[in-house]
């Protein structure tokens, strides 16, 4: 009896100790048409490993043949599909033993079983591959910053539309991390402007410091990153109609109950962030009438939504002012201001330049929205986002 009391314990001991990436200790090959492999093991965001010419490969030998229980993949580039092969009976064959089709920009692949010499080819060869960081694991229990997201599911309760990833952090200030994690809200993070891959991942470690799983909607390719400090400019290079047909798919997809934006006045001016301002101003009803961007609306139905808040905004539906510096149990005791200073800090491209912080006072103060927007009455001070709905 006490002898399988200690071999439980034992086994209780292995699985409870913490796995470890080893990729730095690992041999690592890659197609002679990549650029320098180290880039993808190095702790800076804007480098990365990238092949020259399309299609690719990544080679990996673990140290001492360790095995491998999967791989964390920091894209660059788009993420693609990718196939893990390990090597056949025959030195130059190669076997196909997972095929990965979630194109998450922060990406965990799980073995079905350890490896300890193994390939990640991109499964079609008419495209580059870009890595800015390569993790691979020991056995273990993963790390808790190691993401694995899952596909948003169902109606959203609320959705965070901004321009630019941080903006989700510096002006809504702890919105997504209080009503994600602490209320348990069904939330969509939903962004308009295109950036780089650097920008993508970062976005992703700080929205995961926060509590999301569910993968946000990232920066597609319609909207460029150019700053301007006019609204009217801004839409002349996005173009108007198509930032408006864009923002009313959105809240018809996802069908959220509230929406929280930018400031009318862009915050410090910024014109993307007007724009996104006056897409959601306009496309509340918008997204209700079928006659309005029909083809969306023949997808997804149309939609009513029920509350739209402004950051900074006041009108006379009311205005809540968000108090961020209480102590969160969801958080360990955190409170929300320390969560998203925190993630903010995961924002490495933009946190290093001293430029913005998260401040919940001052000009820019990320605890105060107004109530634009309203099928529901008004607020009456109860500081929250869904005041009278059911």
């Amino acid at each position: 009896m006490m002898t399988a009391i200690l071999l439980m314990g034992a086994a209780f001991s292995v699985c409870a100790e913490e796995a470890q990436d080893m990729a730095g200790e690992c041999k690592i090959k890659v197609n002679i048409y990549g650029d320098d492999k180290k880039k993808m093991l190095d702790d800076i965001n804007r480098t990365m490993w990238e092949t020259v010419f399309k299609g690719g490969f990544v080679e990996v030998t673990t140290p001492d043949g360790r095995p491998c229980q999967g791989i964390y993949i920091q894209w660059g580039q788009e993420p693609v599909d990718v196939v893990i092969q390990v090597p056949g009976e025959k030195d130059k064959e190669w076997v196909d033993v997972k095929t990965c089709t979630d194109r998450y920009y922060n990406q965990y692949i799980p073995f079905d079983e350890p490896l300890s010499h193994f390939r990640m080819q991109s499964v079609r060869k008419d495209v580059q591959m870009g890595i800015i960081k390569l993790h691979v694991f020991s056995q273990g229990q993963l790390p808790q910053w190691v993401q694995r997201w899952q596909p948003f599911e169902g109606r959203a309760d609320l959705m965070v539309l901004t321009a630019h990833p941080d903006d989700e952090l510096l002006f809504m200030g702890g919105v997504i991390p209080y009503y994600n994690t602490v209320e348990e809200k069904n939330v969509i993070d939903v962004h308009v402007v295109r950036m780089a891959g650097y920008r993508k991942t970062e976005l992703l470690n700080g929205l995961w410091h926060c509590g999301v799983k569910a993968y946000p909607e990232l920066p597609g390719g319609k909207f460029p990153d150019k700053y301007t400090m006019g609204k009217k400019e801004c839409l002349n290079i996005w173009g108007e109609e198509k930032l408006l047909e864009y923002v009313t798919e959105m809240i018809r997809k996802y069908q959220p109950d509230v929406i929280v934006t930018h400031d009318v006045e862009g915050e410090y001016g910024h014109g993307a962030h007007k724009a996104c301002c006056y897409a959601v101003q306009k496309c509340v009803e918008y997204a209700a009438d079928p006659k309005k961007y029909p083809a969306s609306a023949k997808e997804y139905g149309v939609w009513q939504v029920k509350k739209a808040y402004i950051h900074l905004y006041e009108g006379d539906l009311g205005q809540i002012d968000f108090d961020w510096r209480q102590p969160m149990e969801a958080f360990d005791g955190k409170t929300i201001h320390d969560v998203t200073s925190e993630a903010f800090e995961l924002h490495q491209s933009q946190y290093v330049t001293g430029t913005y912080a998260v401040e919940d006072f001052g000009l820019y103060d990320n605890s105060l929205f107004g109530l634009y927007y309203s099928t529901v009455g008004p607020d009456t001070g109860m500081n929250d986002l869904f005041e009278n709905i059911e």
